[in-house]
């Protein structure tokens, strides 16, 4: 998924690559490196100030980067073997390059204490797996993995180069052991009805707000969380890299996808440290109506929970209809 920026443009080329205020011949950003134009928040790409700070809508830390260029970067996917069988670890390399130069990226920002978070979905959007490759000498990114069933895989890399723009890129595989066709791959979901589930120690209740999302619009989705066993509230969950919680959420036809993190602060104040919960609130951009998937991640006592919810995403017309 892409994000749509809306800023000032360059009136005029300088040495140093800078824009300018518009009508001056004043660089935009004083101080800045010459190969970026920009600090942005790696969760808002929207968000853009002049110099370094924090995001005013979720209080993350601003990156320098060139947030008026939202090229995908060029990403290279290669396999060792080549041949991928279900249930056998085999090896993942990436090798990112520059869309202009085609030179390769070697320099990434650490966005929530990794530089690369990989998604790892099967086709029918059963099997999810949220893994973190490690940079080589040579500025490639290698993970040894395993696909548990035969079929296709969508793979979704998560990155930021340093001095560009955050980057979700998808790419594909299919085990070599799988017999069928790609359309019988294909996900069929159903919004779920009953927005309460338990997987391992926790038990996590869903609200949407607004209570039926919008395409086009920026919604959240809020889980509240209750011990499994007990029922009682949860108000220990640990970081997770950088984080009281981790959500992924991808389209039923595989096209667009969300990586959300909590905010830092809410309502101007910021977020207590130390533990978290027992409500957690992610914010998504789905830009199509249609059914997508989130896979919703909290750690407590050393132990990570997944827990997968279905949602359908409408229309405003849809929304404004009378029923």
């Amino acid at each position: 998924m892409r994000y749509l920026i809306v800023g000032v443009l360059a009136t005029a080329a300088v040495a140093t690559a800078q824009e300018l205020i518009p009508g001056t011949a004043r660089p935009l950003i004083e101080n800045m490196p010459s190969n970026t134009s920009g600090y942005i928040c790696p969760m808002h790409p929207n968000e853009v100030k002049a110099e370094p700070g924090a995001c005013s809508i979720c209080g993350m830390t601003l990156v320098a980067g060139h947030p008026f260029d939202t090229r995908n970067y060029v990403l290279e996917v290669r396999t060792t073997p080549s041949v991928i069988k279900a249930g056998a670890p085999f090896k993942m390399r990436f090798d990112v390059r520059h869309p202009s130069s085609g030179n390769p990226v070697r320099d990434f920002e650490v966005v929530h204490d990794k530089r690369y978070h990989l998604f790892v979905v099967s086709h029918d959007m059963t099997e999810f797996q949220h893994i973190h490759p490690d940079q080589q000498p040579d500025g490639s990114w290698t993970i040894e993995a395993v696909l548990p069933r035969a079929g296709a895989y969508r793979l979704v890399s998560d990155f930021l180069p340093t001095g560009g723009a955050p980057q979700l890129l998808s790419r594909s595989l299919v085990t070599a052991d799988f017999g069928g066709d790609l359309e019988s791959q294909d996900a069929h979901l159903e919004a779920d009805t009953d927005l309460r589930k338990t997987v391992g120690p926790l038990t996590a209740e869903l609200r949407f707000d607004p209570p039926r999302l919008i395409a086009g619009q920026y919604g959240h989705l809020e889980f509240t969380l209750t011990d499994s066993k007990t029922g009682e509230s949860v108000a220990d969950l640990q970081p997770y890299l950088g984080a009281f919680g981790h959500a992924f959420i991808l389209s039923e036809d595989l096209r667009d996808s969300v990586h959300s993190h909590p905010p830092e602060w809410r309502d101007g104040k910021e977020i207590a440290s130390g533990f978290g919960g027992p409500t957690v609130l992610f914010e998504g951009y789905m830009p199509l109506p249609g059914r997508y998937r989130v896979w919703a991640q909290f750690l407590r006592r050393g132990e990570l929970a997944t827990i997968p919810f279905t949602f359908e995403v409408s229309t405003l017309d849809e929304v404004l209809r009378p029923r």
